[in-house]
Parts: C-alpha cells; structure tokens; sequence
C-alpha cells in the first residue's frame, strides 16, 4: 500500500569528531524521547535514530510543529551542530508499522538527495512539497534564524535560555550571578526580540498550511 507523509529527517554536522559517540548516542536517545512525549499527537512516526549515531528521523502528521522539533533539537544538542531535510511524498514500504526505519519509499530516496544538496549549501534546513513558494519561504526563514543564533556565544545563550525561563531580568541576574545591565546587554545585542517575532510568525505560517 503507497501513501504520502512528511518524512523528517536529520543529520549530525560533523559527526565523526565527536570523541565519546556512545555518550553521544545516549544523549541522541533522550532527545528523541523529549521529541516524541512533546509531540506524541504531532507524529505518525516517533523521532528515532535510523543510521548508527549519524542521522534521525521521524514522520509528521502535518507542518505545523516543524519549527518547534527541529528548534528543540537544535537547543538540546548544542554545541553538536544537526542539517534537516523535509520532503513530502510517497512511502510504499512499512507505513503500517509506524516505525520511521522500516518505512521506505520515493520520499526517502528525495529526502536523501535533499540533504546531499543541503550539504553543499552549508545551511541547516530545506523543504521539498507540493508547494515551491512555500518551501522557499519556509527554508529561508529556518535558515535565516539559525544565521543569527549561530553568532550567540555560549554566554549568551545561557543568559537568553535563563530569560526565556524566567522572563525577568533581575532573577536571570541573581540566578547567574551577574548584573542586570549585563543581562540586558546581552538580550538586546542578540537581537532575542526580534528573532522571537520571527519565530512566532513561522510558526503561525506553518499552523495555517495544516496538513495541506
């Protein structure tokens, strides 16, 4: 039996300088478990390791929690870098198991050049549906967020993540044991205003193309 999904797929930057893999691959697991109690309703396909330490996958419902799984990876890994690929398309083998490594299909041999192309480009992100001007804009625009989070320094993105949680600068200041102003400088430097409008009004774009 053929049906269509949407295949995610991700796959570790540089993943033979790791020094500990088997730490690493723990570390993988329990991301992968955060993904698939987070989303339970989101996914057909829980988000698995499929290829050694080197790749993961899973299979979405619709679009709209995209942004949020490969942005919840991107965080939970750091500094360990991951590309994404997302295709929409045919899957003739194993859907009935709802397990990502025993599905196969013509979604999966796209997906596959996908990623070799997204390699050459050295971003982390890019789509392939029915729709092409979507894929563009979307692609951008995780691409693009990434660009600016990329120049954060670990400094900074232990103050934002503290913000994030808190939502109050003077906490974040007493909790890291630094100044207010500190913790101001480094929020408006990063552009983390800015960025979250962003993010909002992705994720937005992505709730509104559903499962079309």
């Amino acid at each position: 039996m053929t049906t269509e999904g949407y295949v995610l797929l991700g796959d570790i930057i540089s993943s033979k300088k790791i020094n500990d893999r088997a730490k690493f691959q723990e570390k993988l697991i329990e991301v992968c478990n955060v993904i698939n109690q987070t989303h339970e309703n989101d996914l057909i396909a829980k988000m698995k390791i499929i290829k050694g330490s080197d790749e993961i996958g899973c299979l979405l419902k619709s679009l709209s929690p995209l942004y949020n799984i490969i942005n919840g990876i991107l965080a939970d890994l750091y500094p360990i870098k991951i590309r994404f690929v997302l295709v929409y398309g045919k899957i003739d083998t194993g859907f009935a198991t709802n397990d990502i490594s025993q599905m196969d299909g013509p979604a999966f041999h796209q997906a596959s050049q996908l990623m070799d192309d997204l390699k050459k480009d050295k971003l982390i992100f890019k789509m392939t549906t029915s729709n092409k001007i979507w894929d563009t804009l979307i692609s951008n625009n995780i691409n693009l967020i990434y660009i600016l989070k990329k120049k954060w320094s670990p400094t900074k993105i232990e103050i934002i993540r503290a913000y994030e949680k808190w939502n109050d600068q003077k906490k974040v200041a007493k909790e890291l044991d630094i100044s207010q102003q500190t913790v101001s400088y480094h929020i408006k430097s990063s552009n983390w205003k800015e960025i979250k409008k962003m993010e909002k009004e992705l994720k937005l774009s992505l709730q509104s193309l559903g499962s079309a």
